[in-house]
């Protein structure tokens, strides 16, 4: 059988700062690629990137698939939609939906008359209990995977490659791929939807099965600078310092960037990691308010997150910061006050997202209900985006008030002088060219 899976366009979800995600998120769709390699039996397999190849249409008609899969989350929802339409009109494909929405939302998104089967949870098991007797509906949750060994590395040799290019400090702009050492995040955050998927226990590859593939990435495939997806890198700081170790000693020479949270860093954890090869990492800051802290269950100080980036900026990594806005309890005075937290933080970067209350996170449901000044707007899928729209009302904040604060925000921490000249000369001047274009266009309608 043939079987393409499909990944979305995705910055277009990005609205009018889409050309500065095209440059600051485009990365290749890693859970694709482990689906294609451990699909088992005699199957052809291809992958169809739309954010890189649109050509959806010429790709059917080359290859003539009998299975089509679509994995999406849920403000791609309706793109998904019209694009299993389109395969419908087009072909007699099997549809097959896959990913966090589909996962949440099985039985509305099964509704679908462009649909034939919904597969739940980690994909790879998924895949093949639906392979091994395919049938139209709702293919039940599976076990999670507790040996993460057993999966095979992602199929990374039908990806374009070459096409996902980032800017690296001290680097220029080079390519780069996703890795994930490991699955699952033990922390409560209400906003957080990545425990649908993959649960709340960490479960870890083997440092042998790590090194593996790292060697696989330089040596196949020619990639020295990695995007490293774990939620939470360090989070188990024994298994974190032999994994570098590891990396030091086989000499891979890569560079890589993550995310972390504040209550993690040591100076001693940041150094072995920047001896490894890490030149970037992100902070999940939220809020410059602690109360607003406590009510998302983030279970982090402000005195920890000023700590984190001194720390950071002692050892000489570039760091970055994630900033929510219209979270519960949120106020203009709120928004000023994190405003002004930001600035003072020793950070180089800022992503300030306004806040989706996904379906399936706790969020979700004190939106519903009304809790700490949340009114929900909406539940058009496709209206739910973080950048340059909002689907919430919160207290004294309307949608259009959050959008405006996100661009006030965004604009108020990068035209500093310091934060200007930092991002001229970070990774050259071709980066330095490609980032400034990317961020006038998205800010000039």
């Amino acid at each position: 059988m043939k079987i393409l899976l499909i990944n979305p366009a995705y910055t277009q979800i990005y609205g009018n700062y889409a050309p500065a995600a095209k440059v600051g998120v485009l990365h290749p769709p890693l859970g694709i690629a482990y689906l294609a390699a451990n699909i088992k039996g005699e199957h052809q397999v291809r992958i169809l990137d739309m954010e890189i190849n649109p050509a959806l249409e010429t790709t059917i008609q080359s290859f003539s698939p009998d299975y089509v899969g679509i994995s999406f989350s849920t403000p791609l929802y309706n793109q998904a939609m019209e694009l299993f339409k389109f395969i419908k009109e087009k072909t007699n494909c099997w549809t097959i939906a896959g990913g966090s929405h589909p996962t949440t939302l099985p039985d509305s998104v099964i509704s679908s008359e462009h649909i034939d089967t919904v597969l739940i949870g980690e994909g790879e098991t998924a895949i093949n209990k639906f392979l091994e007797n395919p049938k139209k509906g709702i293919i039940p949750r599976q076990p999670l995977i507790e040996d993460l060994d057993t999966i095979k590395f992602p199929a990374r040799d039908l990806l374009q490659n070459e096409k996902y290019l980032f800017s690296v400090p001290g680097k220029g702009i080079v390519p780069l791929t996703s890795f994930a050492s490991g699955r699952g995040c033990p922390y409560q955050c209400t906003f957080c939807s990545a425990h649908l998927m993959f649960g709340r226990k960490v479960r870890n590859r083997s440092i042998k099965n790590c090194i593996e593939e790292l060697k696989e990435i330089k040596e196949k495939y020619k990639i020295t600078h990695l995007s490293w997806i774990d939620d939470t890198l360090g989070v188990d700081k024994k298994r974190t310092f032999e994994l570098m170790d590891a990396m030091i000693k086989e000499k891979l020479d890569m560079t890589f960037e993550g995310y972390t949270r504040v209550d993690v860093i040591t100076k001693e954890l940041l150094e072995k990691l920047k001896k490894a090869g890490l030149v970037r990492l992100s902070f999940g800051v939220e809020s410059g308010n602690r109360e607003i802290l406590d009510t998302i269950k983030k279970g982090i100080t402000l005195d920890q997150i000023r700590k984190a980036y001194e720390i950071a900026d002692e050892v000489g990594i570039e760091t970055r910061m994630s900033i929510i806005f219209g979270l519960p309890g949120e106020t203009k005075e709120t928004i000023k006050k994190t405003i002004k937290f930001m600035k003072s933080l020793k950070c180089n970067q800022a992503y300030v997202n306004v806040l989706v209350p996904f379906p399936g996170t706790e969020i979700y449901e004190q939106a519903k209900r009304g809790e700490k000044g949340l009114k929900l707007l909406t539940n058009d899928w496709k209206e739910y985006r973080r950048w340059g729209n909002a689907v919430i009302n919160v207290n004294d904040l309307d949608a259009k008030d959050l959008i405006k604060w996100q661009r006030k925000a965004l604009l108020q921490f990068y035209l500093r002088p310091k934060q200007i000249y930092y991002n001229l000369k970070r990774a050259g001047v071709k980066a330095a060219f490609k980032n400034g274009v990317s961020f006038i266009r998205s800010f000039v309608k």
